[in-house]
């Protein structure tokens, strides 16, 4: 009978051990993993400040960029007209307590084929779910000064099987495949934010960082002592065991 209880406790203890052992692993991993992403966001602070001291960037002073250089955070004048009737309502945005939507339509450069798409800003919701938000696009040529985004622009998407005849449209993320498809017309590979004040359009509020690598290290500094914290808890967790067993 002895016999058979110290098996169960030393393979209680065994299962213990393992369980302590994989949640430090995970939280020593997901403290590194925050280090990086805030050593990633350093980076592109520093890129997005050293793209910024150029300036304000003409259409072809954008386009004329080596492919490598990701364009994030370059600051634009677009200079173009709108696509009439060719715009999508990004779901689920908040601004300053209030939810609507993201405004993103077509501008086509002067000179160009291919056309940007442009997140105009927020546009408050109507109470009814199944009412989309009255919009009026620019008629004519516009100028606007945008920040461009490149690359991670895609996320979650729920099936959105939109034609060009069903446009305007609501959508969950971003996904510039789909949306010329949708619209069909030639897209570049990036987009634009438009910056500013808000109008009668939208109101502008994108950022191209919204958490700061500070917040990264501290993170990163709580999932550490996360780890210690389990460790110290599973030693005084053994030698309360050890101490009973005797």
């Amino acid at each position: 009978m002895q016999l058979v209880l110290w098996h169960k406790q030393k393979f209680s203890s065994i299962i213990s051990l393992c369980m302590v052992v994989v949640v430090v692993l995970v939280c020593v991993r997901l403290g590194f993993w925050q280090l990086q992403r805030g050593e990633q966001k350093q980076q592109q602070l520093i890129a997005i400040a050293e793209l910024q001291t150029h300036g304000v960037m003409s259409w072809p002073q954008l386009l004329n960029l080596p492919d490598s250089w990701n364009k994030t955070g370059v600051l634009v004048e677009l200079k173009g007209q709108f696509v009439q009737n060719h715009y999508w309502l990004l779901d689920n945005q908040v601004y300053k307590g209030q939810v609507g939507y993201d405004l993103l339509a077509l501008l086509k450069p002067d000179n160009d084929p291919k056309v940007i798409l442009v997140n105009l800003g927020w546009i408050k919701a109507p109470i009814s779910r199944d009412v989309l938000p009255q919009v009026t696009l620019p008629n004519g040529d516009f100028i606007l000064k945008a920040q461009i985004k490149e690359n991670n622009l895609s996320g979650f998407t729920l099936e959105n099987k939109a034609t060009n005849n069903d446009l305007p449209t609501r959508i969950q993320s971003i996904d510039l495949n789909m949306l010329s498809a949708q619209s069909q017309q030639s897209l570049v590979n990036f987009m634009a934010y438009r910056q500013g004040s808000g109008d009668e359009i939208a109101i502008p509020h994108y950022e191209a960082v919204v958490m700061s690598p500070q917040k990264h290290s501290a993170y990163a500094v709580q999932w550490f002592l996360i780890a210690v914290a389990c460790v110290v808890v599973a030693i005084f967790a053994s030698k309360k065991r050890t101490h009973n067993e005797k």
